[in-house]
């Protein structure tokens, strides 16, 4: 990270967060002075404050569009549409896969990194904390196992307990293998494995078979 950065023909505030994010990573959130943000985008200092009001508003700026935030838009996706299309079990697996997507994105990585180093010290200082913006995503997901659960197309489930159940696992597995040098073949092939078992504690419970003596 030398040279500034030309910002010219660039729209300066995206410009500030794609250094941010580069410095966060690399030198960590409270390791990176705005003093030095700022001659890295090629702008006065005070030109950062045109945009963000504070060095904590831009992080929250880049935890909106990135990491959790970008979870947080993944629940999003229409459900109902995605249903009409395919049966639910491709439904989850395009979810699945659309995470995994998600995680191998560059600036995902970066942003992964600065939670897993500093996400403690952040909350701590009060500038964002990362758990309640996984406790959103959270909710997002339990929304969608509620509405497949209430279409029958899964087995009743207890939605909160599900979500975290899929969520805990996809965690441990990202952090094994994207954390340092990124695996993304070993952790697609984890994650379809994953897929084949979570959907089976989930899938719609076989009804009897119609004469069959009931135990």
């Amino acid at each position: 990270m030398g040279r500034p950065r030309k910002t010219a023909g660039r729209n300066t505030r995206e410009a500030i967060l794609e250094a941010a994010l580069d410095l966060f990573a690399e030198r960590g959130y409270f390791g990176t002075s705005t003093r030095e943000l700022a001659r890295v985008v090629g702008v006065r200092e005070s030109a950062l404050y045109h945009h963000f009001e504070s060095k904590d508003a831009i992080f929250h700026a880049l935890i909106d569009e990135h990491g959790p935030g970008r979870m947080r838009q993944l629940v999003t996706i229409d459900v109902d549409g995605m249903l009409e299309a395919m049966p639910p079990k491709d439904v989850f697996k395009r979810l699945l896969d659309l995470m995994v997507a998600t995680f191998s994105i560059p600036s995902e990585q970066k942003m992964f990194r600065i939670i897993v180093q500093e996400g403690a010290r952040i909350a701590a200082a009060s500038v964002v904390n990362p758990l309640k913006v996984v406790g959103r995503v959270r909710q997002g997901l339990a929304a969608t196992f509620a509405k497949l659960a209430e279409k029958r197309l899964i087995r009743p489930v207890d939605p909160m307990t599900t979500a975290i159940m899929l969520m805990g696992p996809i965690a441990l597995m990202r952090f094994t293998h994207l954390t340092d040098k990124p695996d993304f073949k070993a952790f697609q092939a984890e994650i379809d494995r994953f897929a084949e078992q979570f959907w089976e504690s989930i899938k719609p419970l076989e009804a009897p078979t119609r004469g069959r003596r009931q135990s």
